[in-house]
């Protein structure tokens, strides 16, 4: 779960827009810790549904005190597996675009060689979600990222799909699949 721990920090640490929330000291797991704490985080928990990919392995935990959904992807050639994970959080009365910029804003100032690729809008099942690709180097590994935040009635819902750098493609179809049948309810 070591490696789940870390892909969960950065979906946290995305979740996490208000910039002064964490001391730039933390660790990962003070970090998860404190966003544990928070009254915001789980604003959404047992509120939505997604569906795994075939052969992919479904999760519903906590971890570190955080509700979390985990879509594990079969293990490839490294020990780091493709996998999902859907985590929520109330979005502070903020607007969707205000709210994704300074989530972004905090990937960057917490993430180890976190560069920022293409970001875009995409409709999930009848609700506006904002995307965005970026990398970065956690615990030994290089990583791609494709995240979807999903906001509605003032929570976000966040979907993280990650794969070892240069392999989301390969895992682009399951990702798809997982990300068509999110419902929130």
């Amino acid at each position: 779960m070591k490696h789940f721990k870390f892909s969960l920090l950065a979906a946290v640490l995305l979740l996490a827009s208000s910039c002064d929330r964490f001391s730039k000291h933390s660790s990962p797991e003070e970090l998860l810790q404190k966003a544990a704490q928070s009254p915001n985080m789980d604003a959404g928990a047992g509120k939505f549904s997604i569906d795994r990919p075939s052969g992919w392995q479904k999760i519903d935990t906590l971890l570190n005190g955080i509700h979390v959904t985990l879509l594990l992807g079969s293990p490839g050639s490294s020990s780091f597996r493709p996998n999902m994970s859907v985590v929520t959080e109330s979005m502070h009365g903020l607007s969707v675009d205000s709210y994704f910029d300074q989530s972004i804003a905090t990937l960057g100032q917490y993430l180890q060689n976190f560069s920022a690729g293409q970001k875009g809008e995409k409709d999930i099942n009848g609700n506006h979600a904002k995307w965005m690709q970026y990398t970065h180097h956690q615990n030994g590994f290089d990583i791609d990222v494709l995240v979807y935040v999903i906001p509605k009635d003032g929570i976000a819902y966040l979907i993280t799909c990650s794969a070892p750098k240069g392999q989301l493609g390969q895992s682009q179809a399951e990702f798809d699949s997982a990300v068509a049948s999110f419902r929130i309810s």
